[in-house]
């Protein structure tokens, strides 16, 4: 009887593991899609320079970060694995309130009513929350 036991888990953990890996690279290549290679953001020709210099520093520091997550993740530390994802995805909700910003890149999305980038980031903390969650009670 323990055998199956210990089958039933490892599974679990391997599939919180495989998600939480998904996790992070689809938030890498969701930022590169959204905001690096798009005119509405980084190339975008009516940003001042610096604003531009600060989209693309939050894009290498959220690189570089996942770089660490995903190390963690091979070495078996899902919290640390855990910090891509779970530290960027809250910061559009976080940036939503401050003056003068808005969820919508463009006036097409405005008009659609709903801010699907923040909708994402739902998504995408459910989906880290239910990797750790897996990968430590698996």
């Amino acid at each position: 009887m323990p055998l199956a036991s210990n089958a039933a888990v490892l599974p679990r953990q391997r599939l919180g593991r495989l998600l939480m890996g998904a996790v992070i690279i689809s938030t890498v290549g969701i930022v590169a899609v959204a905001d690096i290679f798009n005119a509405t953001h980084l190339f975008n020709p009516d940003w001042p320079p610096h604003a531009r210099f600060h989209n693309a520093m939050q894009a290498w520091t959220l690189f570089l970060v996942s770089i660490v997550s995903l190390a963690a993740l091979r070495h078996g530390q899902i919290g640390v694995a855990a910090i891509a994802p779970a530290t960027f995805w809250p910061s559009l909700w976080l940036s939503w309130p401050v003056p003068g910003t808005s969820p919508y890149a463009a006036p097409a999305l405005e008009a659609i009513g709903f801010p699907v980038n923040l909708a994402i980031a739902a998504v995408m903390l459910v989906l880290t929350g239910l990797a750790a969650w897996l990968s430590r009670n698996g």
